[in-house]
């Protein structure tokens, strides 16, 4: 049993961990059955030669070793020699880790900047937030705040039930675009503290949210707020995102899938597995196994008890089997790709090519087209360039990455180490008849000290391909759609609570005092105070309960 996120794969390992024991799928142990399996075997064919009892007395015993030292000089220099590369495999695969986290954030931190440079310019202008620094007076005695109720404990079991009941439908959800152009009916409200459940938001027609988050401490010791209008559309106002950002997250959504996919390695001239990508669909399996089984059937060409007898044998797939369980796997990409695309990424040799002079080229022409074109009026030259410096800090986290990929642990150590793991497998059991009197004893002694060396080896030659080790590599597919779905946030627009506008002078101080007048007088004949809405004057919204408090 195991539990997914986008990204991770939590596996339920029971009390103490006991469950993790049985799991077949990605096991170095299960590989190391065999030659286990094997030294057993010269043992029991060892302790059947004709004078060797092992069950004799020690000092009657005729033992092939005298001594342990014997092979513990062999066992000293093999530990050694397996856990180094074992060491290596680890540090191979967490620098694997850290490469291609660095290339997405250095190009998420591109996308980000580039959409808040292109929010500046001319076509925005109508629906631009106002600006504190166009108001000096504002800038004394302010005092900004947000208030939030966070969800109760019934309000957190509902929302993880509703998490499970997704998860079994398949996960489907609404695409980003969607919630962020429907906020009344996408995103929940916040509650009231005196009412807690009811619905403290006023809406206005075009589904805004009448806030009042801001306040404004004022030389008068009056209370101050600033009417604001959250737009959860971020003030998009429901329109398509521009064709600038839905063309750039295009570009930039295709190199990293072009990245990733010769991270993974391929064929010289064969079509990358690309398709489109749509907002909100289900993430990627993290275990390539939990694929659909007619996916799962156009990969696995040969027999299924076949390929499992090659998995234990430690075979790995040809480059055919390797094309077609990478087309298995495709990466997804914002707006799909085009022939044309494709024809020239399938033409173009070697990952470099691929990525730097083709991908690389033709996001960062487009960057400077349309800069010059006026998408990203306003903002200055010296600071446009610093987006080719984010896309040139991503570029060096895959090439990073691609050493990785594209270089193998050294075969001398290699061809050592697996040298002397058939060594171990052969003179352990010599060693355990000589110093062993028990017969059951010796067999599990044997098998369990093979067993644990060669799955140690195991484990490095699984570690030390991160990209290409199945089911054990790094989820890239998975990866590329949460990067996805990082670019569509740019179309989110400006902060929702960004529109307010500048309290009237005085205007407080006046509403006040004639609402603690009407207090006094509903006071001075014991009636209750009704619930009001706070009443408006012009640009000024003021809270009546607040104001006879402080009056």
């Amino acid at each position: 049993r195991k539990k997914t996120n986008a990204m991770i794969e939590y596996y339920e390992g029971g009390p103490f961990g006991i469950r993790l024991i049985f799991r077949a799928h990605g096991s170095a142990i299960l590989k190391a059955l065999i030659p286990a399996v094997i030294s057993v075997l010269i043992l029991y064919g060892v302790t059947h030669v004709p004078g060797y009892d092992i069950t004799a007395d020690y000092q009657e015993k005729q033992r092939m070793i005298s001594h342990p030292y014997a092979i513990g000089a062999l066992l000293a220099a093999f530990s050694f020699l397996i856990v180094f590369r074992a060491n290596f495999a680890y540090a191979r695969y967490w620098e694997a880790c850290a490469d291609i986290h660095q290339m997405q954030s250095k190009w998420t931190d591109m996308a980000t900047c580039l959409a808040a440079f292109h929010y500046q310019s001319s076509i925005y202008s109508k629906i631009r937030p106002p600006a504190f620094g166009n108001h000096d007076t504002l800038h004394q005695d302010i005092l900004l705040g947000r208030e939030l109720n966070p969800c109760t404990p019934d309000e957190m079991r509902q929302q993880l039930d509703e998490i499970e009941a997704n998860e079994k439908n398949g996960d489907k959800r609404g695409s980003f675009i969607a919630q962020v152009t429907r906020p009344v009916r996408m995103l929940a409200p916040s509650r009231s503290k005196t009412r807690r459940g009811q619905d403290n938001l006023n809406r206005a027609d075009d589904g805004s949210i009448q806030s009042h988050g801001f306040s404004i401490a004022s030389n008068t010791s009056q209370l101050e707020r600033i009417a604001s209008v959250a737009k959860l559309d971020g003030g998009m106002k429901g329109h398509e995102p521009s064709l600038f950002l839905q063309e750039f997250a295009h570009l930039m959504s295709l190199m990293s899938a072009v990245a990733f996919s010769t991270l993974r390695g391929g064929i010289e001239g064969v079509e990358i597995p690309l398709i489109e990508y749509i907002p909100g669909s289900r993430w990627p399996p993290v275990d390539p196994d939990d694929l659909d089984a007619e996916i799962r059937e156009g990969y696995h060409s040969d027999n299924r008890i076949l390929l499992n007898i090659r998995w234990l044998l430690g075979l790995t797939r040809t480059r055919k089997e390797l094309a077609l369980y990478n087309a298995a796997r495709p990466f997804r990409v914002l707006g799909g790709v085009s022939d044309a695309e494709m024809y020239l990424l399938r033409n173009a040799r070697g990952s470099s090519a691929k990525v730097a002079h083709l991908c690389s080229l033709w996001l960062q022409e487009f960057v400077t087209r349309e800069h010059l074109a006026g998408s990203t009026d306003g903002v200055a030259a010296p600071i446009i360039s610093r987006l080719y410096q984010y896309c040139s800090d991503g570029m060096s986290g895959y090439n990073q990455a691609r050493k990785i990929a594209y270089t193998p642990f050294p075969f001398p150590h290699a061809q050592v180490t697996t040298l002397f793991v058939a060594v171990i497998v052969i003179f352990m059991p010599i060693l355990m008849y000589s110093f062993a009197n028990s017969l059951w004893l010796a067999y599990l002694l044997d098998f369990f000290t093979v067993l644990c060396f060669v799955s140690l080896q195991m484990v490095a030659r699984e570690l030390e391909n991160p990209f290409t080790a199945v089911p054990n590599d790094l989820p890239l597919p998975t990866i590329q759609a949460e990067f996805n779905e990082a670019l569509i946030s740019m179309f989110a627009g400006y902060n929702p609570d960004s529109w307010w506008e500048v309290p009237k002078k005085g205007a407080a101080k006046e509403t006040a005092k004639r609402e603690s007048v009407k207090i006094k007088e509903s006071t001075s004949i014991k009636e209750p105070i009704k619930e009001d809405k706070p009443t408006s004057y012009g640009a000024v919204s003021v809270d009546i309960e607040s104001q006879a408090k402080l009056s």
